[in-house]
């Protein structure tokens, strides 16, 4: 009976053992079995969010391991499921990752949502917004216009990597990669179709249509169209225009006859989730100069108005999502998401008002714009001298100088049951060259267009982390533009958003199309002044973004 018993491995949650491959690490084990866990690094074992709590068979842990975690964490049994091989006798509980309770934004302007004029008397429209970390699905009453519910949830391809490189490079020339990564996207998407229906109780029909925007890798994948070639230069998409797919071929809950129409893509790193944004500000057709920031897993920037549309992209987003942040996360319960200072010490907000855990983007910006207003942290972007600092603000530091350092924003146990949370040396620096790729792509697109930082007159910020973040302390460390706050406007999904209109007025596919025909892209890293640029955005001087 033991030896039975010890056959195969025991995950938490499941009745029956499974029985592991040969050379399976643990990582690959649950995703075979449809469990999808946080792996940001793409199973690098260099971010150390693929936690898993292990008992029975303990292996002995990899250098990657012991670097991450303590000794007595190692001996209470955590490693990282990318790294530990599976093994017969080995019992795996997953702790709550924050991919599984994550803050997603599902809402846009109020009023923008409201009763539209549609086409169409019957039926309903589901849009679908598939972005790197998320998705969100929103289902309109075609016969009144109106966004009747919403539904949002992870995306499971989060277990693949962060960020779109990781997928792309995960899936290669592998169609049984590509087949894996699309299911798990459809299979979320139909999984908020069901919660959407059951919401408005509604019933699907023969006569719905659907709308889905992302990013052009996740549009591909969606398609089940290899994104290899995006992944290399000279990053070229297998396609940019809009396709339109049956949704029972696809693998998407429908009735038969029901058509899938994704938005046009710009460029490899410029997508259909962008031409959504544009079409939803309205950026396109007026004089006004306008500036749409996407900070995402990927940042996009547009710069435009009636007459010229420029756009680019920077990797900036894994470091503000908390991917190569020590104690980085996602928006979920426990991070902390907002941070201040005042003469008592350093005084945090969490996600649910719960202990802190880890730190998201929102509370990345703001710690680093308050360490360096209060000058913990130098123009350069080093800690400062313990001696030029106030006493209670240098008690925080840890460690020596260098990539030891550290600066405490919640001491253990401080709130409860906490882990020590600090922001490091190296996580400063990811920060820099977070901002200083942002802050090149503004000016390089003022640049090109010949206007001047005056000239904006909207800087439109998209998605979650633009939603959340405080405005201020990204214009300080020059995350957005030193322009009148007044100008700078939060739009929330825009990316939703707009594929809710294309749904309510199907004339806005031929606009769609028409701004991809306008749409110029600017690759950053073949601009003849871009390392210079960047270089000179990296440090925290005031002034931040210049003109072009």
């Amino acid at each position: 009976m033991s030896v039975e018993r010890n056959k195969g491995v025991f995950i938490e949650g499941r009745e029956d053992r499974t029985e592991a491959l040969p050379g399976e690490t643990a990582g690959e084990l649950l995703l075979r079995q449809g469990i999808y866990i946080d792996q940001p690094c793409g199973g690098g074992g260099l971010c150390g969010k693929c936690r898993i709590i292990l008992s029975g068979v303990l292996p002995e842990p990899t250098a990657k391991e012991k670097k991450i975690f303590s000794e007595a964490e190692l001996a209470s049994g955590l490693r990282l499921a990318c790294q530990t091989k599976a093994s017969d006798g080995m019992n795996i509980t997953i702790p709550v990752q924050d991919s599984r309770q994550i803050k997603v934004l599902d809402s846009f302007e109020k009023g923008r949502s409201s009763a539209f004029p549609c086409s169409a008397a019957e039926g309903s429209g589901i849009a679908a917004d598939i972005g790197t970390t998320t998705i969100v699905v929103y289902l309109i009453d075609l016969a009144t216009g109106m966004t009747v519910a919403a539904a949002s949830g992870i995306n499971p391809q989060t277990s693949f990597g962060a960020d779109v490189i990781s997928r792309i490079s995960y899936i290669g020339n592998d169609p049984a990669r590509l087949a894996e990564l699309q299911k798990a996207v459809i299979t979320q998407i139909n999984i908020l179709i069901d919660e959407v229906f059951s919401k408005s109780g509604r019933k699907p029909s023969g006569k719905d249509i659907m709308a889905a925007a992302g990013n052009t890798t996740m549009e591909h994948i969606f398609a089940g169209v290899s994104p290899e070639s995006i992944g290399r230069a000279p990053f070229k998409p297998r396609f940019c225009d809009s396709l339109e797919l049956q949704a029972l071929e696809l693998g998407i809950k429908a009735e038969r006859g029901v058509k899938v129409r994704l938005l046009p893509n710009i460029y490899g790193f410029i997508g259909g989730d962008i031409v959504s944004g544009i079409i939803y500000t309205g950026m396109h057709k007026r004089k006004e100069l306008s500036l749409l920031v996407d900070i995402g897993t990927n940042n996009e920037m547009v710069l435009g108005n009636s007459d010229f549309i420029l756009c680019c992209s920077a990797a900036a987003g894994p470091a503000l999502e908390g991917a190569k942040i020590k104690m980085g996360m996602r928006a979920a319960p426990g991070a902390i998401d907002s941070v201040k200072i005042n003469s008592s010490g350093v005084q945090i907000t969490t996600i649910g008002g719960v202990p802190p855990i880890g730190i998201c983007g929102s509370g990345i910006i703001d710690a680093a714009s308050v360490l360096l207003s209060a000058g913990v942290i130098t123009e350069s972007g080093r800690f400062a001298d313990k001696k030029r600092i106030t006493e209670h603000l240098a008690e925080k530091f840890k460690g020596e100088k260098g990539k030891d350092l550290s600066f405490i924003l919640a001491s253990e146990g401080e709130y409860g049951q906490n882990p020590e949370i600090s922001l490091t040396q190296k996580d400063i620096r990811e920060i820099q060259l977070a901002k200083g790729a942002i802050a090149a792509g503004t000016e390089i697109l003022l640049e090109n267009s010949g206007k001047k930082l005056e000239d904006i007159q909207n800087v439109y910020l998209a998605g979650a982390f633009g939603n959340y973040i405080d405005i201020e302390n990204a214009v300080t460390v020059s995350i957005l533009p030193d322009v009148p706050r007044e100008k700078i406007r939060p739009v929330g999904n825009s990316a939703g958003a707009g594929a809710c209109l294309l749904l309510k007025d199907p004339s806005l596919w031929e606009t769609a199309a028409g701004i991809i025909k306008r749409a110029q892209h600017i690759e950053l890293a073949e601009h003849r002044k871009f390392q210079e640029i960047f270089v000179n955005n990296l440090s925290f001087k005031k002034g931040g973004i210049k003109n072009g």
